[in-house]
């Protein structure tokens, strides 16, 4: 595994480059970054980067992406046709909404959207059949979509810090899921006895 902190030299020995650490001062990732073949690893650290242009895809040996940018506010879709892709984190960033195409990765395994402005959960979720960890933490959900009961395989779903108000009981139905976090939101007393009762969370702090 060859780590590359400077484009200049991994665009030099691309055939060597299988993790890129990168500060970018620019609105748009260089393209030729597309060209990195063997990339598995891409760190982005950014406070100027707006956009995830839509050649993302040709990262077709792309495992790991973290992209953090005060500037970034909408996702390509691309960024979910990445077949090798396991986990995606976007934490910190500025995004509103996320549309997962029902033609998505096979292999992603981890999202984490915490620390945005998403109002909703990403549209077609169950599209991501290997999903086990969610981390939606510190946005602004209101409410929990049907759909999310097709992620078999969640074992992790963080939702602190949104404005959740009531918490549905089809997530009983998934059976893998040993992690479910809910602090800091918007539920009445009523609902809070409710969760207590069914979900066997207690909200009194420790």
């Amino acid at each position: 595994m060859a780590l590359f902190k400077n484009l200049k030299k991994a665009f030099e020995t691309h055939e060597m480059v299988t993790s890129l650490k990168l500060n970018i001062k620019t609105e748009a990732l260089p393209e030729e970054i597309s060209g990195l073949k063997n990339l598995e690893s891409l760190y982005i650290h950014s406070k100027t980067l707006a956009s995830i242009p839509p050649w993302i895809n040709e990262l077709s040996s792309i495992r790991i992406l973290y992209i953090s940018s005060t500037k970034l506010d909408s996702l390509h879709e691309n960024i979910f046709k990445l077949k090798s892709l396991e986990s995606l984190n976007l934490s910190g960033c500025r995004i509103q909404t996320v549309y997962i195409p029902i033609s998505s990765s096979t292999k992603l395994k981890e999202i984490n959207l915490s620390k945005n402005l998403l109002k909703k959960i990403p549209q077609n979720i169950q599209s991501l059949e290997n999903l086990e960890v969610l981390n939606l933490a510190t946005n602004e959900i209101s409410s929990i979509p049907q759909n999310l009961s097709e992620c078999h395989k969640l074992k992790r779903l963080i939702l602190d810090n949104n404005k959740l108000t009531h918490l549905p009981c089809f997530l009983k139905n998934l059976a893998k899921l040993n992690i479910l976090s809910i602090d800091n939101n918007s539920f009445s007393i009523d609902e809070k006895e409710r969760i207590e009762k069914k979900f066997k969370i207690s909200f009194i702090p420790i």
